[in-house]
C-alpha cells in the first residue's frame, strides 16, 4: 500500500515542472524495460534527465538543494545521503557502474548520469588526453629563426602563437576585442612558413552555427589588412575554407551522427575553431574524435561568456584544466587581456570588466551616468512603461533598413542594431516585443498578418543541409534586384549573398529581438539589453555579460538597479566532471 501510495504521489509529481513528457516515457521505459519498482530511483532518474536539460552532465545526489519539493511531497521519503544512496543503487535495477550496461551511471558515488552523458564526457576527456602528446607536426625546431627565441612575457599574441605551435592542443580565450583572431593569424602564417612537407599545409577554420563562420571568415579577411604579409601567404590564408563544425564533420539529415569519425577522420592539417563556448558537450566529443592523430586543433572563445545551450560547458572545463599543474593541458592555453577595441574609458568596456568581477559599487556608479556609447534606462517593478521607448527603437532600425539603397547594404544593416533579452516569454521576452513590432511595422506596410514583407529579419530555428541553412543563421526578407520578387536571403559561407524562397524556409522566427543565448557569435554596433526585475534568479554574471560584448558601439541598458547588482554577483556552476575525467585517464593511460 505505501509503494503504491508512493506510485501515485510520483505520477502526480512528474506532471508537474521542471517536469516534461520526455522524463515520464523515460520513468515509464525504466519501470518496463528494467523491471525498476523503486519510486524513489524512479523520480531520481526523471530528475536526471531533466538536469541535462539544465546543461549539466549529471545529477549531483549529495546535493539536495535543486531537489524540485514536489517529488517528495507526498512520498514517504527523505532525500538520502551518501551512503544510503550506496545501497540504493546496489539494489537497483537500472543503475549500474559504467561496464555494466545500464540506461544510468554511477560515478564517484554522487554523479548519477544518463549512460550517453557519462560516455560524450569520458570519450572526450580520452581525446583531449591524446591530443597533448609531444609529437606536433609543428616542432620548434622548426619554426623560422627569429621565433626559436623566447618570446616576450609580456606580449601575450606572441607567447600565444610560439606557445600553439609547440603543441597539438592549444587554447585561447579572450573577451571581445583582445585580439584572438590577430592572434590566430600570426598562429597560421607561422605555421605555413614553418611547414616542410611537400604539399600545403591543409587548414580549415569552424564555428558553431552559419553566423559565426561567417563572421570568423570576415574577420580573418579584415584581420590580413592589419598585418605585413607576402602574396602567396595572404592567398593561401584567403583559401582557408570557414565552415560550420556539422559542415566539417558532414552532418547526416534527421539524425545526430556525422560521417566523419575516428573510422573516417576529417582531412586538415591544422583546425581552427572559433566560438568554442558555444559548443556542447556531445557536438566537441564528435568533433575531437574525427580529428586525426597528427592534426593540430585550436580552440579559440571567451570563457566569461554563457556556457553552451545543451549539456555541458565544454570550453570554461578546459580553460580552467590549462590552468591546473596536474592536468596534461597545463601550459596549454592563453588569455587576452589587452583590449584593441575599446579605451580603457570606455564605458561598454568598463560594463564588460564589473560584470566578470562582481564589482557591485562601481556597477551602481557606472549606471548613474550617461555616456555616449553607454545609456541605462531603470525599469520598475511590474511596469510595461518601457516597452514603447524599446518599441521605438525597433521601428527606427527597421526604418534606416528600408532606406539600404542595395541589397548587400540592407543585409548587413541586420548587425547593426539587436534588442537582447533573457528570455523568450513575458512581457519583456522575445516572442512578445517581435509580436508586438511586426503589428506596428505591418500597418505601415499595409501587409496582412502572417506575411512576409520587405526588411523583415530572420532567424533560422533548425538545420536544413539541402538549403545549407543552419540553427541560428540570421537573414533578411528583401525584394530581388532583378525581378522584385521576395526572397529570403543569407550569407554563405564564402560570404555571398543566397536567396531562398519564402516558402521553403525551415523553422524561422522573426528577429528584431533574440535571446541572449541566440546571440552568441554575433556582434552588433548597437544593442539593447533588457532586464526586467521579474525572473532575476535566473540571470546570472555571464548572461549580463554576454549581452553587453555583443555592441561594439553603443549598449542601452533597461533594467533595475537591484536586480542587476545581483545578477552579476551570481555566477552559473554546471554539473560536469571533464576536468577530473581528464585527470584519470591521464593518469591511466599510456600515450
Amino acid at each position: 500500500m505505501k509503494e503504491e501510495t508512493n506510485i501515485e504521489s510520483l505520477r502526480r509529481a512528474l506532471r508537474s515542472e521542471p517536469f516534461t513528457a520526455a522524463d515520464r516515457i523515460f520513468v515509464q521505459f525504466l519501470a518496463d524495460t528494467y523491471k525498476e519498482e523503486n519510486p524513489l530511483i524512479l523520480g531520481t532518474a526523471a530528475l536526471c534527465n531533466a538536469a541535462t536539460r539544465e546543461g549539466h552532465s549529471f545529477l549531483d545526489l549529495s546535493s539536495s538543494q535543486a531537489l524540485p519539493s514536489l517529488l517528495l511531497n507526498g512520498m514517504d521519503y527523505v532525500w538520502p545521503n551518501l551512503g544510503e544512496w550506496e545501497r540504493i543503487v546496489q539494489s537497483s535495477t537500472c543503475i549500474g557502474k559504467e561496464s555494466e550496461g545500464f540506461p544510468l551511471v554511477i560515478a564517484r558515488r554522487s554523479a548519477l548520469y544518463l549512460r550517453k552523458y557519462y560516455e560524450y564526457e569520458k570519450t572526450l576527456a580520452h581525446s583531449l588526453v591524446e591530443k597533448t602528446a609531444p609529437d606536433s607536426i609543428h616542432s620548434p625546431k622548426s619554426l623560422p629563426p627569429e621565433k626559436q627565441e623566447s618570446p616576450n612575457q609580456e606580449d601575450l599574441q606572441q607567447v600565444a602563437v610560439v606557445q600553439a605551435l609547440k603543441n597539438q592542443i592549444y587554447i585561447i580565450s579572450g573577451g571581445p576585442g583582445t585580439g584572438k583572431t590577430t592572434t590566430v593569424l600570426g598562429y597560421l602564417t607561422q605555421a605555413i612558413l614553418s611547414h616542410e612537407g611537400e604539399n600545403p599545409l591543409r587548414i580549415t577554420a569552424v564555428a558553431p552555427t552559419g553566423k559565426a563562420a561567417a563572421r570568423l571568415s570576415e574577420s580573418i579577411r579584415n584581420g590580413m589588412a592589419r598585418l605585413n604579409l607576402n602574396d602567396a601567404i595572404i592567398q593561401q590564408l584567403l583559401g582557408i575554407p570557414c565552415m560550420t563544425v556539422h559542415r566539417l564533420l558532414q552532418g547526416l539529415p534527421n539524425r545526430v551522427t556525422f560521417r566523419r569519425n575516428r573510422q573516417m577522420p576529417i582531412e586538415y592539417d591544422v583546425i581552427v575553431v572559433d566560438e568554442t563556448s558555444m559548443i556542447d558537450l556531445p557536438l566537441m566529443q564528435k568533433l575531437l574524435d574525427a580529428v586525426p592523430r597528427t592534426s593540430s586543433i585550436v580552440f579559440l572563445g571567451d570563457h566569461h561568456q554563457l556556457a553552451s545551450v545543451e549539456v555541458g560547458s565544454v570550453f570554461s572545463d578546459m580553460t580552467r584544466s590549462a590552468l591546473d599543474p596536474q592536468s596534461p593541458l597545463f601550459g596549454k592555453s592563453t588569455t587576452l587581456k589587452k583590449t584593441y577595441r575599446f579605451t580603457e574609458e570606455s564605458s561598454i568596456f568598463r560594463f564588460c570588466e564589473i560584470c566578470r568581477a562582481g564589482i557591485v559599487p562601481e556597477l551602481e556608479s557606472l549606471l548613474q551616468v550617461q555616456k555616449n556609447d553607454f545609456v541605462f534606462q531603470a525599469i520598475e517593478k511590474a511596469s510595461r512603461q518601457s516597452i514603447p521607448p524599446i518599441l521605438d527603437l525597433m521601428v527606427e532600425a527597421h526604418q534606416k533598413r528600408l532606406q539600404a539603397h542595395s541589397l548587400e547594404t540592407a543585409f548587413q544593416s541586420i548587425s547593426n542594431f539587436i534588442v537582447l533579452t533573457p528570455f523568450n516569454r513575458g512581457d519583456f521576452g522575445v516572442w512578445s516585443l517581435n509580436k508586438l513590432v511586426d503589428a506596428r511595422i505591418k500597418r505601415t506596410h499595409d501587409a496582412d498578418l502572417g506575411s512576409f514583407y520587405q526588411g523583415m529579419p530572420l532567424i533560422i530555428l533548425e538545420n536544413n543541409y539541402d538549403l545549407e541553412l543552419f540553427n541560428g543563421d540570421m537573414g533578411i526578407v528583401w525584394p530581388d534586384p532583378k525581378t522584385g520578387e521576395l526572397f529570403a536571403w543569407f550569407n554563405d559561407l564564402e560570404e555571398n549573398l543566397k536567396r531562398v524562397r519564402l516558402n521553403w524556409l525551415p523553422k524561422n522566427d522573426l528577429a528584431y529581438s533574440l535571446t541572449i543565448h541566440k546571440s552568441q557569435g554575433s556582434e552588433f554596433n548597437k544593442v539593447v539589453g533588457i532586464f526586467s526585475p521579474e525572473e532575476n534568479e535566473f540571470v546570472s554574471k555571464e548572461l549580463i555579460y554576454t549581452c553587453a560584448s555583443r555592441a561594439k558601439e553603443k549598449l542601452i541598458l533597461f533594467g533595475d538597479i537591484d536586480f542587476l547588482k545581483s545578477g552579476i554577483q551570481r555566477s552559473v556552476k554546471r554539473a560536469t566532471r571533464l576536468e577530473e575525467q581528464i585527470l584519470e585517464i591521464n593518469d591511466s593511460i599510456e600515450i
